[in-house]
């Protein structure tokens, strides 16, 4: 198993993520409860190490060999900043480029 390396699966039954080291076997009873788990892909670790997030993440992995992520969670951590959705526009007042185009 490589340590930079993780296989994330999408849960069946609950909105999220199951995160494990890279060809490590998820215990089926846990798997069970989250309605089974599909393998969506292996990804590099990156830059999600140095977040403060990951500490956790990296606890889970040391205790039981799999960590659970909320959609949010998972966005921030683990989604590639290139697939990321773009941040929101700001909604300017009637001062801004709103009133201009007014």
């Amino acid at each position: 198993m490589d340590p930079s390396s993780i296989d994330i699966f999408v849960t069946r039954n609950v909105d999220g993520y199951v995160v494990a080291p890279a060809g490590a076997p998820l215990p089926a009873d846990a798997m069970e409860a989250l309605g089974g788990v599909v393998h969506g892909w292996t990804q590099q670790i990156g830059e999600a190490g140095v977040l403060p997030g990951w500490r956790e993440v990296r606890n889970d992995l040391d205790a039981c060999g799999y960590s659970i992520l909320s959609e949010e969670d998972f966005m921030a951590l683990l989604l590639p900043r290139a697939l990321a959705p773009p941040p929101r526009p700001l909604a300017l007042g009637a001062v801004g480029a709103l009133a201009a185009a007014a």
